[in-house]
């Protein structure tokens, strides 16, 4: 999408519309509210269509020419205001998907670098490809691993690729969810952090998805979070962090001093 709806001209259709709002629609509303309360004071009052024929050709002659003026700058008020707020959605649409597709273009150069402090690969969402069936489990591993990025500088969760960075896709994990597409694939990424971890921490991680190889990869980006995210083990509250190339459970010294550091 160019820039060139986002110029004058742009702006000047929505109050050029608005006006001619304020006098094909705002005004006839204005008279149906006053039709309204008429009826309320006169049981002799005009019918609505009497109203309305009677007053809405007024605007035509010069003497109400103000009136005409008025309901138009009224229209063109709200006009750029619609127009000034659609300029800014389409601008912000267009910078996320920007964004989203330099995202998604990344994948395969992060598959070729391998794992690192801010990289990590799994092979699945929720899909035992040891044991070729639904492991439950295998959520709170990859809760774990969010968790180590959120306590950290952030990192790229990559799912649907072995330890090797090679593609394996995510069909068996899409064929266990009730609508088996990414959407749904997504929402349960979310899910699972609001479950372990706290819904509160969603904002700081969007999924992103690439073929690799004509297989489908995902990749969850995570921000660093502004809070202490610990996970319930054992009903004990336990801090990850990553640790090189994977995540590191912390014990209680370790975390209280850890937590003061990074978020006092």
């Amino acid at each position: 999408m160019s820039l060139s709806p986002f110029k004058l001209p742009f702006l000047l259709t929505y109050v050029l519309v608005g006006a001619i709002v304020g006098v094909l629609v705002i005004h006839p509303l204005y008279l149906v509210v006053f039709w309204w309360e008429l009826t309320d004071f006169s049981e002799t009052a005009p019918t609505l269509p009497e109203v309305l024929s009677a007053r809405l050709w007024l605007l035509l002659l010069p003497r109400h020419f103000d009136d005409a003026l008025a309901y138009s700058l009224v229209g063109a008020v709200v006009g750029l205001a619609f127009g000034v707020f659609s300029r800014n959605y389409l601008r912000t649409s267009q910078a996320y998907q920007s964004l989203r597709e330099e995202q998604t273009a990344l994948i395969p150069e992060l598959l070729k670098r391998g794992e690192t402090d801010r990289v990590e690969f799994k092979s699945s969402l929720r899909w035992d490809v040891q044991e070729n069936r639904i492991n439950r489990g295998l959520e709170k591993v990859i809760a774990k691993t969010l968790a180590g990025f959120f306590n950290g500088d952030g990192g790229n969760l990559l799912i649907g690729v072995d330890d090797a960075g090679r593609p394996l896709g995510l069909d068996k994990d899409l064929s266990t969810l009730k609508s088996p597409d990414l959407d749904a694939f997504e929402r349960t990424v979310n899910d699972i952090v609001s479950r372990s971890l706290g819904g509160d921490l969603c904002p700081y991680l969007h999924t992103v998805f690439a073929k690799v190889d004509g297989k489908d990869v995902a990749m969850i980006i995570i921000r660093p979070a502004p809070r202490a995210v610990y996970m319930e083990e054992n009903k004990a509250s336990v801090l990850y962090i990553r640790s090189g190339n994977s995540t590191r459970k912390l014990d209680v010294r370790e975390a209280i001093n850890y937590a003061k550091k990074r978020w006092s």
